[in-house]
């Protein structure tokens, strides 16, 4: 995923709140206070230079990749857990066509990404991802374990349809 990062860019989510801030020094620096994170920029920074935008996404990519993995897999044992179901590990990836995925070993790989999607969504995400420890396709049988998960008869695929439009706000951010 590339987004189109400025001065004004912020992620503020229940999960994580971020921004970029104009610094003083020659060398940017990390200011982290609570669950707000202020990437502060190198003195005369500039977004429209390609170099300088690639360090600032790489940047982001690294605290969110880094955030991904203190929130996401307690999120993960904590509903695994409730559910009474085991997986294998949680993998944290840099990846934009989906924002999860299970494995047949049981692995529940996690997208970086969804740290930008609100938090009832990305709890969305990982149930939909656990269901699938039990049943390995979208069938009926899958989306009746959603349900169970999420709160009754037709709410996985509500949710899947936040979750879808949600992902397009964040393409016309691009």
């Amino acid at each position: 995923m590339q987004l189109r990062l400025s001065h004004e860019f912020r992620i503020d989510t229940a999960l994580l709140q971020l921004q970029f801030e104009r610094g003083v020094a020659d060398v940017g620096q990390l200011r982290r206070q609570g669950s707000r994170i202020t990437v502060i920029l190198p003195r005369d920074f500039d977004f429209a230079n390609p170099v300088a935008h690639q360090w600032a996404y790489r940047v982001l990519c690294g605290v969110l990749r880094a955030e991904a993995k203190r929130i996401l897999p307690a999120k993960v044992s904590t509903f695994a857990r409730q559910y009474d179901l085991r997986y294998n590990r949680v993998v944290i990836k840099d990846v934009s066509t989906r924002w999860g995925s299970c494995s047949s070993l049981g692995n529940i790989n996690l997208s970086l990404w969804l740290l930008l999607a609100p938090e009832d969504l990305v709890d969305y995400v990982v149930k939909h991802e656990l269901a699938h420890l039990n049943e390995m396709n979208h069938g009926p049988r899958f989306w009746a374990e959603v349900d169970r998960m999420t709160g009754g008869p037709g709410t996985g695929k509500a949710l899947e349809r936040r979750m879808k439009a949600f992902a397009r706000t964040l393409s016309r951010v691009r």
